[in-house]
């Protein structure tokens, strides 16, 4: 075998690039977590038509099986009923929403899993450890594979390698690729990017290359059967193909070409997916064509445009920059129907995505579509590279952009930032923040009425134990230690905007120094009546996952009233609550209370 390619330094950039990604994935990927499984989510749905087949032999599709393996094997589900990850009601009957494009993908690696689990004495139920570890490596492939064809594409398309190498890198990194690589394998999103990447390299091949153009067709029609199998809107991407046809094209073709009768026979085959998906459809549905996602719908009429792009919580341009930047290449694409057809169909996926019911989908979605987004940087790359000046300012660009991604993406997924409920405020305050945080998320577009309580300890009615060591602001405040472990009770009276129709809620923050040994605090609510008597009470606790030591530190909790607790909201007088250094242990100082009285509503909700 000959290495002389390592020669080539642009090789050994993007060998260096692929174990980067496989160091990642094996120092922050738990292998074999119960809280973390390869197999999860979406991917229960698109991984059980496997063990249905080859396992339980369930013909019908019926899943009957499914959820005393699953509870076998998962310790945590997000649904009452574990088969409500993927079964809907359709007319008199569940059915898998799913298709199965993912399932002919993992085929192979399902096999080999099967084998391992019976070799290795593991329970051969589809869902035990090898069947984990088998999604988790198919991922892994299929991402490389993807990486790999589209610096090919890139080359062929701009003739730069620094396009080529950059461009890749600066995706990965820099985008949401990165997170649903590493963390969720079993989702469609990598497998689409990959086969969408191939299927532009094929089509371009053969509309731009003479030779190989049968074998380039049969590429690009598999690449489009096992795309439209996988997620049938990823079908859109055929309205790229103009884009990569040049006017000489058609010249050529008349001219003849080798289109053999066993090319078409192989052209046929390549329909045997498609044939087995619709065959499975009909068994579950008595249709070739239903509608799966049953009461999920497109509103077309509602786009919620300006969230997918702007939004502070799930906005692409504020947490994927890099997709802005990548948007300039359009004016650096040397043909006009590329620079009409390419940023035209990026646009319309999103706008197709942002009419889903649930559109904050689009942030992920997306995903199956970067290709275009590299084709467009790698168009900017290329351009800034007959410029020293530019092609500086450009890499500089890149790095930033990518840098500050991986910042968003880990607040993100840590529960600094929610891609649902952020606003303004919350992301300003966090913007830096790595360390995990308390909050209770009330975006302000949802607030009706309001009432608020402030403490900053600099007056000389509050009764409890103050200092001037430490505080947030002002000159003062409150010290809970071993000799005075309570801050004082802070009372207020039951609001009379609590009696008037709306989503009651009560939010308690404040902020906090944490010094020395000290590993938790309690904080408690309490709800009393007019005599004073204790009705209701709830508590929230601080742990030391969640303590900045040696630093102050805003905390926010909160508790939603739902009618349950009181009899008659009339009733209640008041409501108390206050800080307690349970273990007696350390100190900490306490600033900046703010109790608030809030009536809103639940606009800002995805699921009402």
């Amino acid at each position: 075998m000959s290495f002389g390619w390592l020669k080539n330094t642009y090789n050994q950039i993007y060998l260096g690039f692929f174990i980067s990604i496989a160091l990642v994935f094996f120092y922050t990927r738990p292998l074999n977590s119960d809280y973390h499984k390869f197999i999860a989510g979406d991917g229960l749905g698109y991984y059980s038509y496997l063990p249905a087949k080859f396992i339980y032999h369930d013909s019908n599709y019926e899943f009957k099986w499914f959820n005393k393996v699953h509870d076998a094997n998962y310790v945590y589900c997000a649904f009452a009923v574990p088969d409500e990850n993927f079964l809907v009601h359709y007319e008199n009957r569940k059915i898998n929403k799913y298709y199965q494009g993912l399932s002919f993908l993992w085929m192979p690696f399902f096999m080999l899993s099967h084998v391992c689990a019976k070799v290795f004495h593991y329970p051969t139920d589809g869902f035990s450890l090898p069947y984990q570890l088998g999604i988790g490596f198919a991922s892994m492939c299929y991402l490389f594979l993807g990486l790999f064809y589209l610096r090919k594409l890139l080359r062929a398309l701009f003739q730069n390698e620094l396009a080529a190498i950059l461009t890749p890198i600066a995706i990965f990194y820099g985008t949401f690729l990165y997170y649903y690589a590493i963390n969720i394998n079993s989702q469609s999103h990598i497998y689409s990017f990959t086969f969408i990447t191939i299927f532009i390299y094929y089509a371009y091949c053969f509309f731009n290359q003479n030779s190989k153009r049968a074998s380039n067709l049969l590429l690009t029609a598999f690449c489009l059967v096992m795309v439209v199998c996988i997620r049938p809107l990823n079908g859109l991407i055929l309205l790229s193909i103009p884009a990569f046809i040049p006017k000489e094209f058609f010249k050529e073709i008349k001219q003849g070409w080798d289109l053999k009768k066993t090319h078409l026979l192989a052209l046929l085959c390549l329909a045997l997916p498609l044939i087995w998906q619709l065959h499975i459809l009909y068994t579950q549905t008595g249709s070739f064509i239903p509608y799966t996602y049953s009461n999920e719908k497109f509103y077309f009429n509602n786009p919620r445009l300006t969230d997918v792009l702007l939004s502070y919580h799930a906005g692409l341009f504020v947490y994927v920059p890099l997709s802005s930047l990548a948007l300039v290449g359009v004016a650096c694409l040397n043909s006009i129907k590329q620079k009409i057809l390419l940023s035209a169909l990026f646009f319309l996926v999103i706008y197709i995505y942002s009419s889903w019911w649930y559109w904050p989908i689009t942030s992920r979605t997306i995903i199956d579509f970067y290709p275009l987004l590299a084709i467009l940087l790698a168009a900017l790359i290329t351009k800034s590279v007959s410029s020293k000046f530019l092609k500086t300012v450009v890499i500089i660009l890149l790095f930033l952009l990518v840098g500050y991604h991986q910042l968003k993406s880990r607040q993100l997924h840590t529960g600094v930032l929610d891609e649902n409920y952020t606003y303004k405020e919350l992301f300003w305050r966090n913007f830096f923040r790595l360390h995990k945080t308390n909050m209770y998320v009330i975006p302000p577009s949802s607030i009706i009425k309001q009432e608020m309580y402030f403490e900053d300890f600099e007056n000389t009615i509050y009764s409890g134990s103050t200092t001037e060591e430490k505080y947030h602001s002002a000159k003062h405040a409150s010290l809970l230690d071993p000799e005075n472990a309570f801050s004082k009770t802070f009372r207020y009276p039951f609001p009379k905007l609590f009696l008037e129709p709306g989503i009651k809620k009560i939010r308690f923050s404040f902020w906090s120094y944490f010094v020395g040994d000290i590993s938790s605090t309690h904080i408690y609510m309490k709800f009393f009546d007019k005599q004073n008597r204790m009705q209701f009470e709830t508590a929230f606790y601080i742990n030391e996952d969640f303590m900045m030591k040696n630093s102050w530190d805003y905390k926010e909790f909160g508790y939603e009233l739902n009618g349950e607790q009181f009899k008659n909201w009339e009733d209640i007088d008041h409501v108390s609550t206050f800080i307690w250094n349970n273990e007696n242990k350390g100190q900490l100082y306490i600033d900046d209370v703010r109790t608030e009285f809030i009536l809103g509503d639940n606009s800002y909700e995805i699921v009402k």
